[in-house]
């Protein structure tokens, strides 16, 4: 539930800027220069300088607010704050963003960092020819990449640029880097309306457009009045962000408790669900968004919009161990350290090494691993992204902490291993709870772990619907408040 959280904060995030001035043009007066002549204008003194702020809502109940500004230097910021329940506890989360365009339009530097209970992530990126050098700081260590981005403040003044075009069926495409995400990611701009709506009162002719990001599967509604000022977005209907006075959008006098409003409810309690070796579920809601992954353990059958799913525990694996030496992977990545799975960290191969102790085969590891994540993570709603490093010194966290650490130290003794997101079912919350656990591959199969609940092998109710980065566990973000439960039967 948690990273779906920030992965939907950081888009509704992302639409916030204004459009070049209508009054500067090709039809502008000429100026020409002389040596008392003004310093010359700076290349962004066409775009209206801004500083806005919004009032973030999540299932109508407020969860946080955002700032976003722009000023006449080429520096674009987004501020964001939320405050959300969990587990018993209130945790807080801010993520500031920074984005400088340089003299050619292009971008130049960003910088980004995400501060939490636990501990913060920081992201820097610096333009070099196309690319840009991104230096990624999490859990005290830092990591660097080289990504092709050719963004400009156009791609960034996109959305209300369009909105000018006032007509139903206008597109416009663009790119921006995420930092959140640390992807370069797509956005498809659709005007679908002009429409007459109602904000603070007022009745205020504004512009539909439908964005959709296909690289993240994820579609967002914004509405924008005729200055080029976004007014309301909305991702999946589910999640808000609306204009507002300042003063207001940061009256923060409730905090919802997420894990509880987002259980899918179902018709009959599940009984004995360690126990179970079989189990088929009946759901709606997944009608036009990408289905559950295909598995042994995992089978959708499709009735109309309607998607059953045939759910078996795995088996132990069977397979000879050795730590350090590698097992066959089904992909590079699965025995990769990344910036948020730092599993050549030595403080990360030390405690794996002293987990699995004198473990022969896969399955007495993998087991020695979870107990270990299980007794060393203290349970601790944390809204933020997680890594391994700051999950090994903290020693707290929710299930995407205990999940990316025990990943981070099965990958750091030779088992490939990724992190799984979907849903399972939670009896304190009489349902379907967003979950996140593991994987390890051995042999030629895929085998759900569950550190959080110290399931070796994971129950029969843990529904996968994605795995992977953020960028892929995004694609689950649109399920939230749609998803239901037909029918049990075990």
């Amino acid at each position: 539930m948690k990273r779906l959280l920030v992965v939907a904060l950081a888009f509704v995030a992302g639409c916030k800027d204004r459009p070049v001035s209508p009054t500067v043009g090709a039809d502008a007066p000429k100026v020409v220069a002389s040596p008392t002549a003004a310093p010359p204008a700076s290349p962004f003194a066409d775009i209206e300088a801004f500083d806005d702020t919004y009032g973030i809502y999540f299932q109508g109940q407020k969860v946080g607010w955002m700032r976003s500004t722009f000023s006449q230097d080429g520096t674009l910021t987004t501020e964001l704050y939320a405050k959300v329940g969990g587990m018993g506890q209130v945790s807080e989360v801010r993520f500031d963003e920074k984005r400088t365009y340089g003299a050619d339009k292009s971008l130049a530097r960003i910088s980004f960092s995400q501060s939490a209970a636990t501990g913060s992530v920081h992201v820097v990126g610096e333009r070099k020819a196309d690319k840009l050098a991104v230096t990624t700081t999490a859990g005290g260590k830092s990591s660097s990449e080289e990504i092709v981005a050719t963004e400009t403040i156009d791609d960034a003044l996109e959305l209300q640029v369009l909105a000018r075009a006032h007509k139903v069926g206008a597109t416009a495409t663009s790119k921006r880097y995420d930092p959140s995400i640390q992807k370069v990611v797509t956005a498809n701009h659709v005007i679908s309306a002009l429409e007459k709506k109602a904000f603070g009162g007022v009745e205020t002719e504004v512009v539909k457009i439908d964005t959709s990001y296909p690289e993240l599967g994820i579609a967002e509604s914004a509405w924008v009045d005729a200055k080029g000022t976004t007014l309301e977005s909305r991702i999946g209907g589910f999640f808000v962000a609306r204009l507002e006075p300042p003063e207001e959008a940061k009256r923060l006098d409730y905090s919802q408790d997420l894990l509880v409003s987002a259980v899918v409810a179902v018709p009959k309690p599940i009984e004995k669900q360690a126990e179970l070796k079989k189990l088929t579920v009946r759901f709606s809601g997944f009608a036009g968004v990408a289905p559950p992954p295909q598995s042994k353990r995992q089978v959708p059958t499709w009735n109309g919009d309607d998607l059953t799913l045939s759910l078996t525990k795995d088996s132990p694996p069977k397979q000879s161990f050795s730590p350090g030496v590698a097992l066959p992977a089904e992909s590079p990545g699965d025995l990769a350290a990344t910036a948020f799975v730092q599993s050549t960290d030595p403080e990360i191969v030390a405690a794996a090494k002293a987990a699995v102790g004198d473990a022969s085969d896969v399955y007495t590891a993998t087991t020695r691993l979870a107990q270990f994540v299980y007794a060393y993570v203290e349970d601790e709603y944390v809204p933020a992204y997680s890594n391994a490093l700051e999950a090994l010194k903290s020693r707290r966290g929710d299930c995407t902490e205990h999940s990316v650490l025990f990943v981070a130290l099965a990958r750091a003794i030779g088992i490939p291993a990724r992190v799984a997101v979907g849903i399972a079912y939670w009896q304190p919350g009489h349902g379907f709870g967003w979950h996140a656990w593991a994987e390890i591959f051995a042999g030629d199969s895929w085998y759900a772990v569950d550190p959080t609940w110290n399931q070796p092998i994971a129950d029969v109710t843990h529904v996968k619907l994605a795995d992977g980065g953020p960028a892929e566990q995004a694609r689950i973000v649109m399920l939230l408040g749609r998803l239901r439960v037909l029918d049990v039967r075990t």
